[in-house]
């Protein structure tokens, strides 16, 4: 038996803002508080394609991949859970975003799941419980980043830099990962390749909105490149002066901390 849980919400902002808000996954990281790192898997067209994703849950990474189908004129994105986590045998849903005569935007959101056989019923209330608890404050996160996301967007600076360094990935990535904090501000998430994810999840300063970062570690030779991306969010309005010192502030950052890098590998076996 299918069991739906439905979500609506009218939030003032146009519709398309508010889809292109919630279809950008990869981007989300630098905007939304919860959501840790998102990568597209595989594209099977300019619609479809399967995202893999994870969420900051209590200060830990929790991830899942859907099959994700984006219709750009009916502003509709459907979705589905690849491998649910049982006792859920299918979880899938819709996104869509209905432009209002008075204004605004009616964002819904549906929930569907079907649950394995035998399943004790009570599971299902459990389902829509988590339900309710999560989407109602995602949907209110959404309409208040709508209204300044371009600021956000103009606030956001980036610095990528990288070292080569004589040790072997797998050692030089796990001694990295335990050279940053994973505690009551940092979350970090080591990938299957051994890419490295960090978000600074809570006591930011005051006029930081998001910090994100990742470690890429390519073999060349005998030895190791490590690129480190950084992404910081300013939270408030800034003159081009401010952001132009806060990416000079981010680049010392990252010179910093492949030095730290570099140094771990010259103590790597």
């Amino acid at each position: 038996m299918t069991t739906e849980v439905v979500h609506e919400a009218t939030v003032p902002a146009p519709a398309r803002r508010l889809f292109d808000l919630v279809a950008d996954v990869v981007a989300a990281p630098r905007y939304f508080a919860t959501h840790l790192y998102a990568e597209i898997v595989r594209t099977e067209s300019p619609e479809l394609d399967l995202v893999a994703r994870w969420v900051i849950d209590n200060g830990s990474a929790r991830g899942w991949r859907l099959w994700r189908t984006r219709d750009v004129e009916a502003l509709v994105i459907d979705f589905q859970h690849e491998i649910p986590k049982p006792p859920l045998t299918r979880m899938f849903g819709r996104w869509s975003f209905e432009s209002l005569p008075e204004g605004g935007t009616r964002i819904r959101v549906a929930h569907s799941f079907d649950l394995a056989p035998g399943t004790d019923p009570a599971a299902a209330g459990k389902v829509r419980q988590q339900l309710d608890g999560n989407v109602p404050g995602q949907l209110a996160n959404i309409g208040e980043l709508a209204e300044r996301i371009e600021l956000l967007r103009r606030n956001t600076v980036t610095s990528t830099r990288s070292v080569r360094v004589d040790a072997p990935v797998a050692a030089l990535a796990n001694r990295t990962a335990g050279s940053v904090a994973d505690d009551t501000r940092w979350t970090r998430l080591q990938l299957p390749d051994s890419s490295l994810v960090f978000k600074q999840h809570a006591g930011h300063d005051p006029y930081l909105h998001s910090s994100t970062g990742m470690f890429r570690f390519t073999e060349e030779g005998d030895g190791t490149t490590v690129r480190l991306t950084r992404t910081d969010t300013i939270a408030v309005p800034a003159t081009a002066d401010e952001i132009g010192t806060a990416r000079k502030q981010l680049d010392a950052e990252v010179r910093e901390r492949l030095a730290d890098c570099a140094r771990l590998g010259a103590t790597t076996g």
